[in-house]
């Protein structure tokens, strides 16, 4: 891979881009225009970039980061709002797969984290291995105020209590609030981000290449014996909730920026 600027493979519009700097590669979200927000296609562009920098042995760290001021907003809204039950189910394979891919690319992953990381977007944040925020940067899993659910995500790095108010209440979490409670690494002025990632970059590609790699097996098969992939497989009511009224209801009322009106009526047969 030749070091400076270019677009990830992929159909459509380059959604992702890859920067090259010696040993240490950024990939990018770069959807600025829609606050990176993911549908199919980005999520397709993301795996690829992944594999593709996993594959060079000249790469010894990988970057997550974001084009514009927003990380990364989660699902794009209109999106799933006019998707049918099967490209809803591809989205939300390619998703998986994008998170299952940065977790178990062979290289550190350092995020980058700056605005807000909502949803997919704090899946994707907490899928790197070490995570520096702005602190102007929010994370939320914001599913249950769209009609879904996120399940017991991040139990396993803030413990039941705290990954049930995640959860449950969808509410904002400020960066600084989320490194006291371990869901981050740090949280830094905005204009002290880049050196904060330099500082984890430069330690790793110091540091032996296949202990890195097998840290992260390890760590990955210890989360697997843990039970951390078995509800992801399931995904329990995701295509069932995914068809309610209250989900329809929940995207709509936020493109039209008001209240949601919930109703817990079952779909229709």
């Amino acid at each position: 891979m030749s070091t400076g600027d270019r677009s990830a493979a992929g159909e459509g519009r380059p959604m992702v881009s890859v920067r090259r700097e010696g040993p240490v590669t950024t990939i990018s979200l770069d959807r600025p225009e829609k606050r990176n927000a993911l549908n199919t296609e980005l999520c397709r562009q993301l795996v690829a970039a992944f594999d593709e920098v996993g594959r060079d042995d000249e790469v010894r760290c990988i970057v997550l980061a974001a084009e514009g001021p927003v990380f990364c907003a989660g699902q794009d809204l209109q999106f799933t709002l006019d998707a049918d039950l099967d490209a809803w189910e591809e989205y939300r394979l390619w998703n998986r797969r994008m998170r299952d891919t940065i977790q178990n690319v062979p290289k550190p992953v350092v995020g980058r984290i700056q605005g807000h990381a909502l949803g997919g977007g704090m899946w994707i944040a907490t899928s790197c291995d070490l995570i520096v925020a702005s602190t102007d940067a929010e994370f939320a899993m914001r599913e249950i105020r769209a009609g879904v659910h996120s399940g017991g995500a991040h139990m396993f790095s803030v413990g039941r209590a705290r990954a049930m108010e995640i959860n449950m209440l969808g509410r904002r979490l400020p960066a600084a609030e989320a490194e006291r409670w371990g869901l981050i690494n740090r949280a830094v002025p905005p204009d002290e981000l880049d050196a904060a990632v330099r500082d984890f970059t430069d330690e790793l590609v110091a540091l032996p290449p296949l202990g890195l790699k097998y840290t992260k097996v390890a760590a990955n098969l210890l989360l697997k014996m843990a039970g951390f992939d078995a509800v992801l497989d399931a995904g329990p009511g995701h295509p069932y909730l995914f068809l309610t009224d209250d989900a329809r209801e929940a995207k709509q009322s936020i493109l039209e920026r008001r209240e949601p009106r919930f109703t817990g009526r079952r779909p229709q047969r």
